[in-house]
């Protein structure tokens, strides 16, 4: 049974959808990301997945319970976090005081968790009286992934992890996704960067004007004419790849 199903998901701003109609899975384990030009509505997909914006159609499956129209604070309990881009930490708090928050809605002791989210992310581990700010920024990226882990979820949502990060932190924020993934939680990341997405995931999906054109694992994607596709040419919409992908989306 996959850990988030989206099924025929319609969501954005006020009366005007951004993505129309998008179905979607990620499996206990698995890094699935979506790729596709600006202003395709990866973003907003996620924010509609947490319940951070309304949808007018589909559903949202989470560990086999419908969280659809659920507030972010439910969907939170029921097991998927969300790490937005900007303002994913408390910068004047130190590394075990974010993951305390992290951990406060959970209602119980949570020294125990933090040593455990700590022995997942040796870089935090090394320095938890740190005040958050101080970190470098793919650092700060990881206590987000880290904070979102004090709850154990079954889902993380991860939007644009990587985003203005000096190159040298963009491998170890992605190994970090990896370890994500080992723990046996579902992670789904925006990511601008193509070949890195594809590098660094299990399955794929590219959205293009607020739609899915293509599914598949990043070989089978890679048979496809990304640029063409991204300016609007390629694939007709929903379009699936290869074997593994023959269901529809």
């Amino acid at each position: 049974m996959s850990a988030l199903q989206a099924e025929g998901l319609t969501t954005g701003y006020g009366s005007v959808p951004v993505v129309s109609n998008v179905s979607m899975e990620a499996r206990s384990g698995e890094v699935v990301v979506l790729v596709g030009p600006n202003g395709a509505g990866k973003s907003t997909f996620l924010k509609g997945l947490f319940g951070l914006l309304r949808h007018t159609t589909g559903r949202v499956v989470v560990d086999g319970r419908d969280v659809s129209g659920w507030p972010p604070h439910r969907i939170a309990r029921c097991g998927m976090a969300y790490v937005p881009q900007v303002s994913n930490i408390f910068p004047t708090m130190s590394v075990v005081e974010n993951l305390e928050i992290g951990g406060f809605a959970s209602g119980g002791d949570v020294r125990q968790r933090i040593d455990e989210v700590l022995a997942i992310f040796p870089d935090l581990a090394r320095s938890p009286r740190a005040k958050a700010g101080s970190l470098s920024g793919g650092q700060q990226n990881i206590l987000g992934m880290a904070r979102s882990l004090m709850l154990s979820p079954k889902v993380v949502l991860l939007d644009e992890p990587t985003a203005g990060l000096a190159p040298r932190y963009v491998g170890t924020v992605w190994e970090q996704v990896g370890r994500l993934s080992t723990a046996g939680t579902a992670v789904m990341v925006v990511e601008q960067n193509v070949e890195l997405a594809m590098r660094h995931s299990d399955r794929v999906y590219v959205l293009v004007a607020g739609r899915v054109r293509l599914h598949g694992t990043p070989e089978e994607i890679r048979r496809h004419d990304l640029t063409a596709l991204f300016l609007g040419g390629g694939a007709t919409p929903s379009a699936e790849v290869g074997e593994q992908s023959m269901r529809s989306v």
